[in-house]
């Protein structure tokens, strides 16, 4: 079966429509229907292409899988609420509502496999107007998204992941997604917040790993090699 993996562009931050301001341009989508990053197999095991390219123009495939960034997802640890399918949706804004930063009305909550009825789990919160018009957006062209998946989730295996800031023309900075047992971060190696949240030395049997572009930037922080 074939497989199209599609990453959701970010979503538009107040930062970035500063910068745009100041820079004389007019603030406007987060992204462009020519610019999509993605992925097809034709088995679901290898790669035949990959790349950017317009929404018109993405392979077809038997299956749509879209990625959402490790910063347009906030975790939360929760008691799942025991209430029927039905009521389930207003108990968890009942649960939320003090921890999610916007209105629980406006957010969409996703529910880790495997959650049960008064047992600990983690619930993912999105903005679901940005997704909605994520989706949308492919639609037009007729691309129908069949499972939405994070970048990163919480995981009793830690992991970091260090890549090149979208939001800088500096070469130099980096991000690091931190993802483990108590959730996810994404921190920028600038400062000393980074050092703060990651333990040192790091957990026996953490993975590291590094875009090209940042893998000499990822080494020299961290002290030790990256995949």
């Amino acid at each position: 079966m074939s497989i199209l993996v599609i990453s959701l562009a970010p979503r538009q931050r107040i930062r970035a429509r500063s910068a745009s301001l100041d820079e004389g341009g007019v603030t406007g989508p987060s992204h462009a229907d020519d610019d999509i990053e993605h992925v097809f197999s034709r088995d679901g095991f290898s790669i035949q292409a990959q790349g950017r390219c317009a929404a018109a123009s993405l392979p077809k495939a038997d299956s749509v899988v879209a990625v959402v960034g490790e910063a347009d997802i906030a975790w939360h640890r929760i008691t799942l609420p025991k209430a029927p399918a039905g009521r389930l949706r207003a108990a968890l804004s009942g649960v939320l509502e003090e921890a999610v930063l916007a209105d629980t009305e406006a957010t969409h909550f996703a529910l880790a496999p495997g959650s049960a009825a008064g047992q600990p789990t983690w619930v993912a919160a999105i903005d679901r107007a940005w997704l909605q018009e994520e989706l949308a957006r492919l639609e037009r062209h007729q691309v129908f998204v069949d499972r939405i998946v994070p970048l990163a989730w919480p995981d009793d295996s830690p992991s970091g992941h260090f890549a090149e800031a979208s939001d800088t023309a500096e070469r130099e900075e980096a991000t690091l997604t931190w993802a483990h047992s108590g959730g996810v971060a994404k921190l920028r190696l600038q400062g000393s917040l980074a050092r703060s949240l990651v333990p040192q030395p790091a957990e026996a049997g953490t993975r590291w790993t590094a875009t090209p572009e940042v893998a000499t930037v990822a080494e020299r922080w961290l002290g030790a090699p990256v995949l």
